[in-house]
């Protein structure tokens, strides 16, 4: 029998990150599709799509959202200098639910200064 080396409470917190990280990846990307992912893989997987959609489409709106959002930017250069073109937008998805995922514990952690 293994053991989660989470407690419930840690899970559900970590369900609350996911969840407010999608809210705003949907509203950055204006994908409700976003919005309604319940993991993180389900979200990477959805996000991967809509990146690709916007690197062949809308290069430049990509790169506006990827300013947004504050991505490190020596981090993006380091993922558009891959050989393998089929492996950006994954990677730059990793990127970005990895930043907007420390955004949101840094607002979760701020408000629970605040109470």
């Amino acid at each position: 029998v293994s053991q989660s080396r989470y407690s419930p409470q840690m899970k559900n917190e970590d369900g609350i990150l996911i969840q407010s990280t999608a809210i705003m990846l949907a509203k950055h990307f204006a994908d409700e599709k976003l919005e309604q992912a319940k993991s993180t893989d389900e979200l990477k997987e959805n996000l991967t799509a809509c990146i690709v959609y916007l690197m062949l489409n809308e290069m430049e709106k990509l790169l506006h959202i990827l300013y947004r959002i504050d991505v490190n930017e020596s981090k993006v250069k380091a993922v558009f200098a891959q050989q393998n073109p089929t492996a950006i937008a994954p990677a730059l998805a990793s990127l970005i639910i990895e930043r907007e995922l420390e955004k949101s514990k840094s607002r979760a952690e701020h408000r629970k200064a605040e109470e």
